[in-house]
């Protein structure tokens, strides 16, 4: 079948449109690809700038109230919450920090960033150094400057000079014990804790507070006391001088302990404990 000139061209004209439409949506996808990278890499540098600059304002280099907004709020992993006038008036205090692994994404006038950072410092009334802790940062453009919103503190390092806070922890836990009070006990407990003895017998939380106590018939001393820290966790070794009883078995001795605590706002609750007091049938 013979199709005419007119026919013939109006096919060409038809294939070279769709090719030129390709080229188009091609260098149209590829502008779009280059943009959003651009505003990728944008978004990494103007969050690096304003990270660095509540940094350096827990550093006492530029004033905090100018870096946070109105609507601030700051948690840690110990369940621990600040307002913006909450951390105002008790701040982080760091000596040294360092920022890694930005990635920042920006929406409009709402920016938010996740990233690692290292510190030296006081953070929430105990000394820490910190390496490649995990963070989140809100910010938002705020008459033309950009102020931090929320910030997540998912970890806090290695912490030092907690051998009072120590002290105190094992006392509150001892004491509950001795006390022979399940509320008492109940109040210094973390949900996940067990104990474990010299002699292979275990608890859970509910075993624990269903029978599994020990009865003290004087609260002991403290003696050997050695305390390490990081984040919200505290591991305590220490011996008790003590006379009581377990299971209907007689224990008197001053055998090692070694407890686990959690830190919960500003309260210590056990997680784990080891007690290594040998028990007499």
């Amino acid at each position: 079948m013979k199709t005419s000139f007119m026919t013939r061209y109006r096919r060409r004209g038809a294939i070279g449109a769709i090719a030129l439409a390709l080229l188009v949506g091609l260098a149209g996808g590829w502008q779009l690809r280059s943009v959003a990278a651009g505003a990728e890499e944008n978004a990494a540098a103007i969050a690096a700038a304003e990270i660095d600059r509540f940094y350096q304002a827990t550093s006492g280099k530029v004033p905090l109230a100018d870096v946070l907004g109105a609507a601030f709020q700051l948690m840690r992993t110990d369940g621990s919450r600040y307002d913006r006038e909450g951390y105002l008036a008790r701040p982080a205090s760091l000596s040294s920090y360092s920022i890694d692994g930005i990635e920042a994404t920006q929406s409009g006038d709402v920016l938010t960033a996740t990233f690692f950072a290292g510190l030296t410092g006081n953070v929430g009334g105990t000394e820490r150094l910190g390496a490649d802790d995990p963070r989140l940062a809100v910010f938002s453009k705020v008459d033309g400057a950009w102020k931090l919103q929320a910030f997540a503190n998912l970890g806090q390092g290695l912490a030092s000079g907690l051998d009072a806070e120590a002290k105190k922890a094992v006392e509150s836990w001892v004491g509950a014990v001795a006390s022979g009070d399940a509320n008492a006990i109940r109040a210094v407990l973390a949900p996940e804790f067990q104990i474990v003895r010299s002699d292979g017998s275990a608890h859970d939380f509910a075993g624990y507070l269903a029978g599994g106590m020990a009865k003290i018939e004087n609260v002991p001393g403290i003696a050997g006391l050695a305390v390490t820290g990081y984040g919200d966790h505290m591991i305590v070794r220490y011996a008790l001088a003590l006379e009581g009883s377990v299971d209907g078995k007689h224990m008197e001795d001053r055998a090692p302990r070694l407890t686990v605590f959690r830190r919960k706002n500003d309260a210590w609750l056990v997680v784990a404990h080891a007690n290594f007091a040998k028990l007499e049938n």
